[in-house]
């Protein structure tokens, strides 16, 4: 592994860090707003907070994982991203202070990020393709759909 990887894998992590926590913040305010409490909008930090540092901590730990898995490995694939999940999973577990819902956590995150990964159909129709591929995949969805309104 080359400094260069490190970085990236850093970048990433905090990337997946950043974009995490901002989801744990939306869950947050949704479990702010169905409580009863006289704190209002601080309560999303102050009661449910919790929230945003778990997601925040399980997508640097999935991130993080699966680089190191990766370069562990040797390989790319979709064991990584099992492993990765089984790690945020765990992580997720800890806080229920109980081993076997850390364990099925771990079981069921890292089955679902190693089925995502390994099905590749998730990511999307571009995904992989030029800028000029993708040009043509987007007008020829235009047109086919032009053509149907102009039938109807």
């Amino acid at each position: 592994m080359t400094a260069h990887d490190n970085k990236d894998c850093l970048y990433e992590a905090g990337k997946n860090t950043l974009i995490a926590g901002s989801l744990g913040l939306v869950v947050s305010a949704m479990q702010n707003t169905v409580q009863k409490h006289k704190e209002g909008a601080k309560g999303v930090f102050t009661r449910t907070g919790g929230t945003v540092a778990l997601f925040a901590a399980m997508g640097g730990i999935f991130s993080i994982t699966e680089c190191a898995a990766k370069s562990v490995r040797g390989e790319d694939d979709a064991v990584n991203a099992g492993i990765a999940g089984c790690a945020a999973g765990l992580a997720a577990g800890v806080k229920t202070h109980s081993i076997a819902k850390m364990c099925a956590a771990c079981a069921g995150v890292g089955a679902t990020m190693f089925a995502y990964e390994y099905s590749g159909e998730m990511k999307g129709a571009l995904s992989g393709k030029t800028l000029q591929e993708r040009k043509e995949v987007r007008d020829s969805f235009f047109k086919g759909y032009k053509k149907a309104e102009e039938e109807a």
